[in-house]
């Protein structure tokens, strides 16, 4: 059977000295290996996969198992991520967000709509803070990745104001508003601060579709970043690879 998909190659592998096998996830949320025959040959019409991150139309044939690539047609290049070392490891760190989660059993067409809506914010780097799009990746993620954090309201007075929020305590996993703090509650909490608190919150709430774009000073794009990665450090204690490549 023919199939004709959108998709991303997410991940390659040498078959023999002139083929690979590839893995795309497609619009569905799907991943599909496919054999791509002389992939590795000077003038494959595979060439455009080589490097970088591609958006592309892939035409496969496929019944069981492996398919066999048969045509690539590039939609979006993302040169902004792909011609600048920096935004390419943002993209390398975003991409490894999504692939750690994916597998065969739990399939949505969420994980490549977030893919493709944070490689799209990336690519407008000028208008987009890149740490803060990944940290909207990763705070999007946090339920497949088995993490429930409450960063809307105190855990003990149940106040909803993001003003008085400064703090999120891992004894209570949660915020907790100045008005609480003591002792007792500060006991594993760390300073946060209401800014960060509230733009967490956004990021976790906020429908995808609606998010076009992310324009936050950069001081607080780290901050945000550095909130999700300490939340799985402690809830999920998942090692990213890409993570090192960030500075």
């Amino acid at each position: 059977m023919i199939y004709q998909q959108k998709g991303i190659m997410i991940r390659q592998t040498n078959y023999s000295e002139s083929s690979r096998i590839i893995t795309i996830l497609n619009e569905e949320g799907v991943m599909v290996p496919l054999m791509a025959r002389g992939f590795n040959k000077p003038k494959s019409s595979f060439i455009v996969l080589r490097q970088g991150f591609k958006e592309a139309l892939f035409t496969y044939n496929r019944f069981k198992g492996i398919g066999t690539l048969n045509e690539v047609d590039v939609i979006s290049h993302f040169k902004g991520i792909n011609e600048d070392f920096e935004m390419f490891a943002y993209g390398s760190y975003i991409m490894e967000y999504v692939t750690k989660i994916l597998n065969d059993e739990d399939v949505t067409p969420k994980d490549y709509e977030l893919l493709m809506k944070a490689f799209k914010l990336l690519e407008k780097k000028d208008e987009n803070e890149k740490n803060a799009t990944t940290a909207m990746v990763a705070a999007k993620l946090m339920p497949r990745y088995g993490i429930e954090i409450n960063v809307d309201e105190c855990a003990l007075c149940g106040s909803r104001e993001y003003n008085v929020f400064s703090h999120y305590s891992f004894k209570y996993h949660s915020v907790v508003c100045d008005h609480c703090l003591d002792e007792e509650t500060l006991e594993r909490s760390v300073h946060i601060g209401n800014r960060i608190i509230y733009l967490a919150a956004y990021m976790k709430n906020a429908r995808l579709d609606l998010i076009n774009s992310i324009n936050v000073a950069p001081e607080n794009g780290r901050k945000l970043l550095k909130f999700t990665e300490l939340i799985y450090d402690e809830y999920a204690g998942v090692y990213f690879k890409a993570r090192r490549l960030i500075t």
